[in-house]
C-alpha cells in the first residue's frame, strides 16, 4: 500500500511540477550532433485567452483550481499531523502560488472573474523566495470561497487529491 501512495504522490508531484513549469537548462543534441539550446520556461504565466475566445472551459479552469487546492490541502494535513514543519509547508504554498498563477480562464464570466480576483489576491511567489505568500491568508480564503461557489454554479466540481499519509 505504501508503494501505491508513493506512486500516486509521485504522479501528483510530477504533474504539479509540470504545471509549475520547472526550468530546464542545458542543450539537446540535434540529429547532426550539433547542440541546440533548450529555452528556459518563464516564471511568468502565458497570457490568458482573450474574452470570447472560449479556448478554455470553466470545467478546465475549475479542474486546475483543484490542483492548487490539492497542494494546499496536503501541506496543511501534513503539518496538522506533525509530518511536516511550517517551513516545508511554506515551500508547498510557494509552489501553489505559481501553479495558481498559471490557471487558465476563458477571460469572461463568473468563474474567470473569481479566479482572476484570487490570482490578484495571491500573487506568485518564487520558489527560491522565503515566506508563505498569501495563499493561506484570511483574505485569500474569501477569494477561495468565491471561486468554489462560481465553479459549483457553473456545474463544475473542484476535486482535490490526497497524496500525503504515513
Amino acid at each position: 500500500m505504501r508503494s501505491v501512495r508513493t506512486l500516486i504522490g509521485s504522479v501528483v508531484l510530477t504533474g504539479a511540477l509540470t504545471l509549475a513549469g520547472c526550468a530546464s537548462s542545458g542543450s539537446d543534441t540535434a540529429p547532426d550532433g550539433a547542440a541546440t539550446p533548450t529555452p528556459e520556461r518563464s516564471a511568468i504565466p502565458a497570457a490568458a485567452p482573450t474574452p470570447g475566445s472560449n479556448a478554455v472551459t470553466d470545467a478546465e479552469t475549475c479542474s486546475a483550481i483543484g490542483d492548487v487546492m490539492s497542494i494546499r490541502f496536503n501541506a496543511d494535513v501534513a503539518v496538522s499531523e506533525g509530518r511536516m514543519d511550517t517551513q516545508e509547508q511554506g515551500g508547498w504554498y510557494r509552489l501553489a502560488t505559481i501553479v495558481l498563477s498559471r490557471v487558465p480562464t476563458r477571460g469572461e464570466g463568473p468563474v474567470s472573474d473569481s479566479v482572476s480576483a484570487l490570482q490578484s489576491a495571491v500573487p506568485p511567489v518564487a520558489l527560491a523566495a522565503y515566506g508563505r505568500g498569501e495563499i493561506g491568508s484570511d483574505d485569500s480564503d474569501q477569494q477561495w470561497s468565491a471561486v468554489m461557489q462560481s465553479c459549483t454554479e457553473a456545474g463544475s466540481e473542484i476535486a482535490t487529491v490526497a497524496f500525503t499519509g504515513g
